[in-house]
């Protein structure tokens, strides 16, 4: 029996293309899974009706009534909402955005999309490689709900950083001195010393990637730990 393919569009509602760029290298593994419309292969404006799966990516800037507004639309018709990327998912560096530079100086304020809508799933990452979209296309389609965990759990989280890390993973006396937090950190804002993540703070731009990567963070995230 030949399977019907999930048809998936892609938002961006504004980043630096790097989540772009996973999702395009995610594709040619996913393509006998799902038909991905995405604007760097779109002729024609998308119609939202005609999809099972809409990922976004980017924050939502809440100066910007179009941004807002389409957002709440693909809510209202996509059967399975994705935030893709820290910025769609904890708003990531673009919460250090105060306005006030060309050629919009009137986009202060970024939050990531569930504090506009509802998510059914987010992936955060900065950006997230190719493989956790593809693992997590694999585990939608199969209904993998205990895999799916983590990306559910994440969609209901509105900010996460490495200093959530140190505060409830490193002074807790849960770490484990892995290193998958300095590994994943796209800044190399973390350092182990002695087998503990030290923060340079300064350098912390809150895209929750280490947290999410920690092995005992993310199990207890997923095991129904509150953030």
């Amino acid at each position: 029996m030949i399977m019907e393919k999930l048809k998936v569009l892609h938002v961006d509602i504004g980043g630096c293309e790097g989540c772009n760029v996973s999702i395009i290298r995610a594709y040619p593994k996913l393509m006998d899974l799902i038909e991905l419309d995405i604007s760097y292969l779109r002729k024609e404006e998308y119609k939202l009706d005609e999809y099972d799966v809409a990922i976004i990516t980017g924050g939502a800037c809440m100066n910007e009534p179009r941004i807002l507004e389409e957002l709440k639309e693909i809510r209202e018709k996509a059967h399975t909402v994705v935030a893709f990327g820290s910025c769609a998912t904890f708003s990531g560096i673009l919460r250090f955005c105060r306005g006030g530079q060309e050629p919009r100086p009137d986009h202060r304020n970024f939050q990531p999309i569930n504090s506009v809508i509802k998510v059914d799933y987010s992936i955060p990452g900065c950006p997230p490689t190719p493989q956790m979209l593809q693992s997590f296309f694999k585990f939608y389609i199969n209904g993998d709900e205990r895999r799916l965990r983590l990306f559910k759990v994440s969609a209901d989280i509105k900010k996460l950083s490495g200093f959530d890390l140190i505060d409830d993973i490193v002074l807790t006396g849960l770490c484990i001195g892995c290193g998958a937090c300095e590994l994943s950190c796209p800044t190399n804002a973390i350092k182990l010393i002695d087998k503990r993540p030290n923060l340079v703070q300064e350098k912390c731009i809150r895209c929750g990637t280490c947290y999410i990567r920690c092995p005992r963070a993310s199990q207890i995230l997923s095991m129904g730990g509150a953030k």
